[in-house]
Order: structure tokens, then C-alpha cells, then sequence
């Protein structure tokens, strides 16, 4: 069997919250997964004479090991990790608004309703009793719930405004981003040597990851995120990691 290895594999990571397992994700298609044992080396030097400032003697004892992970292909997870994040669901239901107050802004600034994906049908916006005209008096960001005048517009120069319409659902997650500089986890990479056809596996019990790099949100190349982190001693484990390659029969 060829001793050469040139690995394909998919990544499992389990996350974990004060100590609880959050379940496993994967398989992730990950670009790089690297893991980099460390130590530090002791030297003693000598002061006897002709051999003043040799090593008389030295070690090494070990320091954490280091694991990095890069990929394109960011479960949310992931891409709350890279914004060093907690992530929570986003819920907002669907509702009416009844001649709500808004303050318009001269044109070309906008105005925000409070809430987001405005029907466009129903939708009515009046200064005073004169109701104004969408795409001809006033421009919408139904998306976005924003509101602006269109120049050359009656209402060009801003104005108090009232909108009535309604809005509906929307659902998602969101990241608040920088509150959790960490997360633990477990990763396992299930591995095929695609010279040999030999399966290799990389158990981490427990690694401490955080982001290594700034995520670029309007990047050329699909976004990719790096995290980087030390492995950590767990009780009833014998090492920081493991790289098995099982025979089966």
C-alpha cells in the first residue's frame, strides 16, 4: 500500500454551550483543516571553561497544539464563530400600520417605517389629506421598510408624512456579532487517502476556536472564514487529538 497521502474528507464539528453539546453539523466541505503540534525547548547553558555558552544540556516539553480551519461553505455555526457572535432566530410577524407618523428627510435621504418587507399592495402615504403618489412623489425600499422623496417631487424637500399598509412575516437567524469570543468544539474529520483508498480519522475532543481573519463582506471570491484555535486537555482523554486509520473487515 502506497505510505503517500493525499486526503478528500469531510468535516463533523459539534459545538458546545457551558459544557452542553449543541449537536453535531456537517459533513462540511472544508478548503483547509491543519493541526499543528507545538513545544517549547529548554536549554541549559554551560560556564565551564572552553565551553562557556554551549547547551550543557536541553529539552522540549509541549505547548497546545494548534488547529486552523478554513472554508467557503459557512453553516451559520460557522459564520457566528467568524463574528466571534451568538446567534437567535428572527421572528417578526406579520401587522398593520395605521397612519403612522414619519418624519421625511429631504431628498436623497431616507426614512425608516420600523419594520421590514412592506406589501407593496394597500400601501398608503399621504402629507396631510393629500395622498402622494409611489414612483412619482415618494420612492419605497419594501425590503428594506424605508421611504425617501423622488427629486423634483411634491415632496422633495421632506415632510411629515402618514403611512398606512401592512407588513409581513419574516423569519431567519441572526449573528450579534463580537459578544462571544470563543466557541468549544469537537471536530472530527472522517478522511479517504485518495492514493491508497486507506481511510484516515481526526479526532479533536475539544478545541478553542475564534476568528484569524476579517470577513469581507463584498469580496471578489467567495467569502471565505478562518478560524484558528488551541486544543484543549479533556478529562478521560489521553491526548489533544488523535489521527486514527482503521482497517475494517
Amino acid at each position: 500500500m502506497s505510505e503517500t497521502l493525499h486526503l478528500e474528507g469531510d468535516l463533523f464539528i459539534e459545538t458546545f454551550t457551558n459544557g452542553v453539546s449543541a449537536g453535531v453539523i456537517g459533513p462540511i466541505d472544508v478548503d483547509s483543516l491543519e493541526v499543528k503540534p507545538d513545544s517549547q525547548k529548554i536549554s541549559i547553558p554551560s560556564k565551564r571553561k572552553g565551553q562557556y555558552g554551549q547547551a550543557r544540556e536541553n529539552y522540549h516539553i509541549p505547548k497546545p497544539a494548534m488547529v486552523t480551519i478554513k472554508t467557503t461553505e459557512i453553516p451559520p455555526v460557522l459564520l457566528a464563530a467568524a463574528f466571534m457572535g451568538l446567534e437567535s432566530p428572527i421572528n417578526q410577524g406579520a401587522g398593520t400600520m395605521t397612519d403612522l407618523p414619519v418624519t421625511l428627510p429631504a431628498w436623497p435621504k431616507w426614512a425608516q417605517l420600523g419594520k421590514s418587507n412592506i406589501a407593496a399592495t394597500g400601501l398608503a402615504i399621504k402629507e396631510g389629506a393629500t395622498a402622494l403618489v409611489v414612483g412619482t412623489d415618494i420612492e419605497v425600499n419594501y425590503a428594506l421598510g424605508l421611504v425617501r422623496a423622488i427629486k423634483g417631487g411634491s415632496v422633495a424637500d421632506g415632510g411629515s408624512l402618514t403611512v398606512s399598509g401592512t407588513y409581513n412575516a419574516v423569519t431567519g437567524t441572526r449573528i450579534a456579532g463580537n459578544i462571544q469570543p470563543e466557541i468549544k468544539a469537537r471536530l472530527l474529520l472522517d478522511g479517504r487517502s485518495i492514493v491508497s483508498g486507506e481511510a484516515i480519522k481526526l479526532t479533536v475532543p475539544r478545541a478553542s476556536l475564534s476568528p484569524k481573519k476579517a470577513v469581507d463582506f463584498m469580496s471578489d471570491k467567495p467569502i471565505e472564514i478562518e478560524l484558528e484555535g488551541e486544543l484543549l486537555a479533556v478529562d478521560g482523554e489521553t491526548a489533544p487529538f488523535y489521527v486514527d486509520r482503521p482497517v475494517t473487515v
